[in-house]
């Protein structure tokens, strides 16, 4: 039987980066706080990376502190 996969969160790479740099972090740092490569962080900020798994945009948002649902969505690519 194949097990469903959760599905993948549109993530905006640009505001990640922003609210990152406003908290003084290096890419390096905040991807250690993640719990995430160096690279994979990258290239979500770039736009290489538009989805992530809901586990990861968990760990996102945690470093960021947004904790509600309203402060989470902070991070969701808005479809134009």
């Amino acid at each position: 039987m194949i097990q469903p996969q959760p599905a993948a969160v549109d993530i905006d790479g640009a505001k990640l980066r922003e609210l990152r740099k406003l908290r003084g972090d290096t890419l390096a740092e905040f991807a250690a706080s993640c719990d995430i490569s160096l690279t994979y962080l990258s290239q979500i900020e770039r736009g290489d990376r538009p989805r992530v798994s809901p586990p990861v945009y968990g760990r996102i948002c945690s470093a960021l502190r947004l904790t509600g649902p309203r402060q989470r969505r902070t991070l969701l690519k808005v479809a134009a």
